[in-house]
C-alpha cells in the first residue's frame, strides 16, 4: 500500500513538473512571437498585396497587348497602306468602310470596342466606326472636331513625339457619363516614316472585371492611371474622391509621375503599384493599414487561445496516460512470462491501439507466424515423405512400355498400317516425355513437340475434328518452363471447352514475353467456362492440390508454379461463359544456357 502511494505521488510530481515547464515555455514563446512576428506578418501582408498587384498588372498587359494586336492588323490593308504611303489626300483615299471592316474583323466582342478612327499624319480623318450609335450611346464623329469638347492634349503630345509605343489614355464621354479607355497606335512606312495613326475607344467593362478579381477588401481602392495623365477609372465601394490620400496621389501622378516616390502620404494607408511594363498604363492600390494588421491581430489572439487550450488538453491527457500506462505494461509483462513458461496458445487481448497496443499486436502476430511456420514445416515434411513413397512406387522400368510401342509401330509399318504406326510412335514419345522426370524443366520447343504428339493421338480418336494453331515467336522457343506445363491446359480445352462444341473446333497456343515475365496461353472456341469460380479456386492453398492424388490438371500446374516461384505466378482464366475460354500461365522468363550464350 505504501509503495502504491509513493508511485502515485511520483506520477503527480512528474505531471506538475511537466505542466509548469510547458506553461513557462508557451508563455515565453507567445511573448517572443508577439514581438518578432508582428513585423514579419505585416511584411508578408505587404508582399501578398504586391504579388496581387503584379498579377493584376500581368492581366492588364495581356488585355492591352490584345488591343495592340488588333490595331496592328491595319497593316494587312495593303491598298490602304499603299495609298497612305503615297501621301494621297483624304479626298483621294476611298477607304470609308475601312474602319468598319477593321472593327469587325480584327476585334472580338470581349474587348468591348465602341469606336474606331483612322487618321493621316496631318490629323485628317480617313475612316471612322461607331458601335451602336444611339442618343444614350453617342461617340464623337471626329475626336478633333466634336461638340463633346474632348481634351486632346495628351494625344497631341504623343503624335508630335518620337514615341513608338502604343498610347493608352482616357476621356470622359458626356453621353454615357463614363470614362472610355482610348488606345492610339502610330502607322509607319518602312518602319521609320510616320504616315498616320489608328485610334480605338474601349468600354472599361473588361478592365473593371479584371480589377474586381483582385480587390479583396471593402476599404481598398484600385484605379488605373496612365503616367502623367488623369485617372482612367477607379474601383472601390467608398467614394475615392472623399479620400485625401487618393486625391493627393492621383494628382501627383497626373502632374509628374517622378514625384510620387518622394512624397509622403497619410500614414494610415499603404500604396501598392507595379510598373506597366511596355505600356504607360499602371494599376494602383490604396490599402488601409488596419486591413494589413488584421492577420497580425488574429494571430496574436489565436496564439493566446491555443496556449490556454494546450495547457488544459495537456493536463487532461497526461493524467489519463499516466493512470493507464502502468496497467497495460503490467499485463503485457505478465502474459509474456506465462508464454515463456509454456502457455504458447496464450495471446494478448483487449489492447488499446496505442504504442503498447501495437507492440502487443506485433507480439501476437509473431507468435501466430511462428506457429504457422512450424505447421508449414511439418506439412512440407509430410509432403516430402509422401513424394518419396510415391517415387518408390513409380520405380517400375518404363522401357518395357517404350519398346513395346516401338515394336507395335514397326509391325504396323511392315503390315502397311501407317496410321497405327504413327499412333504408336506418338504414344511412345508421349510416355517417354511424361515419364522422363530427371530434368524438371524443359524448353518451350520441347513442350510444343509434346503437345503435337498429344493432339495427334486425340485427333485420331476424334476424327481430326480439332484444329491446332500456334502463335509463338521463334525467339521464345528456348525459354525454360516446368515440364508438362502446357499439355494439361490443352487437355482441359479438349475435355471441357470443346466437349459440347458443334462445328469447327480450334485450339490456339501462344506465348509472349513482357519484361521478365513469360505468359503462355491456351485458347479455344468452345462453350466457355466460369472463369471467376476457377480463378477463386486457383487462389486456394497449394497443399490442397498436391495432397490430392487425382490433381493432375489446372490445380496441379497452379500449385507447382506457386511453389517453384511465388504467389504472384500461376494460372488465370478468361471467359465470358459463352464463346470460348482462355487460360493463361504466368511464370518468370528464363532462357536456356545455350540461348544465353548466343549458341
Amino acid at each position: 500500500m505504501l509503495s502504491k502511494f509513493k508511485a502515485v505521488s511520483m506520477r503527480f510530481k512528474i505531471l506538475l513538473s511537466c505542466i509548469v515547464c510547458m506553461i513557462l515555455a508557451l508563455v515565453l514563446q507567445t511573448i517572443m512571437f508577439q514581438r518578432s512576428s508582428s513585423g514579419i506578418i505585416y511584411a508578408q501582408a505587404q508582399e501578398i498585396s504586391k504579388s496581387t498587384m503584379s498579377n493584376l498588372q500581368d492581366e492588364l498587359y495581356a488585355f492591352n497587348k490584345s488591343i495592340e494586336n488588333s490595331l496592328i492588323k491595319i497593316y494587312t490593308q495593303e491598298e490602304f497602306m499603299r495609298d497612305l504611303s503615297n501621301q494621297q489626300t483624304t479626298e483621294n483615299l476611298e477607304h470609308a468602310p475601312l474602319a468598319y471592316d477593321l472593327a469587325h474583323n480584327a476585334f472580338i466582342p470581349s474587348q468591348n470596342m465602341v469606336a474606331l478612327y483612322i487618321y493621316t499624319a496631318d490629323n485628317e480623318l480617313v475612316s471612322s466606326y461607331r458601335h451602336a450609335q444611339t442618343p444614350k450611346y453617342n461617340y464623337p464623329e471626329d475626336i478633333f472636331n466634336d461638340n463633346m469638347k474632348i481634351d486632346t492634349k495628351i494625344l497631341d503630345e504623343y503624335l508630335t513625339s518620337d514615341e513608338r509605343t502604343m498610347l493608352i489614355t482616357s476621356y470622359y464621354n458626356t453621353s454615357r457619363e463614363v470614362n472610355l479607355i482610348r488606345y492610339v497606335l502610330k502607322i509607319y512606312r518602312n518602319t521609320t516614316d510616320f504616315i498616320g495613326y489608328v485610334v480605338c475607344d474601349i468600354d472599361p467593362k473588361p478592365l473593371i472585371r479584371i480589377v474586381d478579381k483582385y480587390r479583396y477588401s471593402s476599404g481598398q481602392i484600385i484605379w488605373l492611371q496612365p503616367d502623367n495623365d488623369k485617372v482612367a477609372f477607379s474601383n472601390g465601394r467608398q467614394n475615392p474622391y472623399e479620400n485625401p490620400a487618393y486625391l493627393s496621389i492621383t494628382q501627383t501622378i497626373e502632374q509628374n509621375i517622378h514625384d510620387l516616390d518622394s512624397r509622403s502620404f497619410d500614414s494610415g494607408y499603404e500604396l501598392f503599384s507595379v510598373n506597366g511594363y511596355k505600356y504607360n498604363f499602371t494599376a494602383y492600390s490604396l490599402m488601409p493599414q488596419t486591413i494589413l494588421m488584421l492577420n497580425q491581430i488574429a494571430v496574436r489572439d489565436s496564439a493566446i487561445l491555443v496556449l490556454l487550450l494546450i495547457i488544459l488538453l495537456f493536463s487532461f491527457v497526461f493524467i489519463i496516460v499516466s493512470n493507464s500506462l502502468t496497467k497495460p505494461l503490467t499485463y503485457v509483462v505478465g502474459t509474456m512470462s506465462r508464454i515463456k513458461d509454456g502457455e504458447t496458445s496464450l495471446r494478448l487481448k483487449k489492447m488499446r491501439m496505442d504504442e503498447i497496443g501495437i507492440l502487443g499486436q506485433e507480439f501476437n502476430d509473431m507468435l501466430d507466424e511462428t506457429e504457422r511456420l512450424i505447421k508449414a514445416q511439418y506439412e512440407t515434411q509430410m509432403l516430402v515423405d509422401d513424394a518419396k513413397y510415391k517415387a518408390l512406387q513409380a520405380q517400375v522400368n518404363p522401357h518395357f512400355l517404350y519398346n513395346t510401342l516401338d515394336t507395335m509401330s514397326g509391325i504396323s509399318m511392315s503390315q502397311n498400317c501407317p496410321m497405327v504406326s504413327t499412333l504408336c510412335k506418338a504414344l511412345s514419345n508421349i510416355f517417354r516425355y511424361s515419364l522422363d522426370m530427371d530434368e524438371p524443366y524443359a524448353t518451350l520447343e520441347s513442350e510444343i513437340l509434346h503437345i503435337k504428339n498429344y493432339m495427334y493421338v486425340m485427333n485420331v480418336r476424334m476424327n481430326n475434328s480439332i484444329q491446332l494453331k500456334f502463335d509463338v515467336d521463334s525467339s521464345l522457343l528456348q525459354e525454360k518452363i516446368p515440364r508438362l506445363s502446357i499439355q494439361p491446359l490443352v487437355e482441359n480445352a479438349v475435355n471441357h471447352g470443346l466437349k459440347n462444341k458443334r462445328g469447327e473446333k480450334e485450339i490456339i497456343i501462344g506465348a509472349k514475353r513482357e519484361d521478365k515475365f513469360l505468359t503462355i496461353f491456351v485458347e479455344d472456341n468452345g462453350t466457355g467456362m466460369d472463369a471467376a469460380e476457377l480463378n477463386e479456386r486457383m487462389r486456394h492453398s497449394v497443399t490442397d492440390a498436391l495432397t490430392k492424388s487425382s490433381s493432375v490438371g489446372l490445380d496441379n500446374i497452379n500449385a507447382r508454379l506457386k511453389l517453384l516461384y511465388s504467389d504472384e505466378y500461376g494460372v488465370i482464366a478468361e471467359s465470358d461463359g459463352k464463346t470460348g475460354s482462355r487460360v493463361n500461365v504466368r511464370m518468370p522468363a528464363v532462357l536456356t544456357e545455350e540461348a544465353q550464350n548466343g549458341e
